[in-house]
């Protein structure tokens, strides 16, 4: 689990009151990894069993909106990670699972720019099959 006086920080930086909620969802963001909302909530059952869907959906939000947290879309839902730096996300379409891989955006920078346009947010995903061919 996330440390909790990161945590604390954290949610006072950006002005935030820190909910038992907030600080169970960065909690368990923070040890890495991709979720959904679905996944985020069963998780939170485990510790809080009568948190409501809506709690954890506008928490998510909130968390995303203040760039606390990342989100993407991928196979029709809505992943959320802590990670915010540059990375590909990478999906096996065989187990579902994915992964992240570091790269260097000087050069996706640089011909972006040319096109006059400032990146705010760089989300890349590749699909691949991990297994093999068949």
């Amino acid at each position: 689990m996330g440390n909790i006086n990161e945590i604390i920080e954290l949610l006072r930086s950006k002005g935030l009151k820190v909910t038992p909620q907030r600080v169970a969802i960065l909690q368990l963001l923070m040890n890495g990894g991709h979720f959904t909302m679905d996944q985020v909530l069963n998780e939170l059952r485990k510790i809080e069993p009568n948190i409501s869907i809506s709690t954890v959906y506008n928490t998510l939000n909130t968390l995303v909106r203040l760039g606390i947290l990342r989100s993407f879309e991928a196979d029709g839902k809505t992943w959320y990670e802590m990670r915010k730096d540059p990375h590909i996300n990478v999906i096996c379409e065989d187990t579902g699972q994915i992964m992240d891989v570091d790269i260097d955006v000087s050069a996706i920078e640089r011909e972006v720019s040319k096109l006059g346009i400032e990146i705010k947010d760089l989300n890349v995903i590749i699909r691949g099959n991990c297994r093999g061919t068949s």
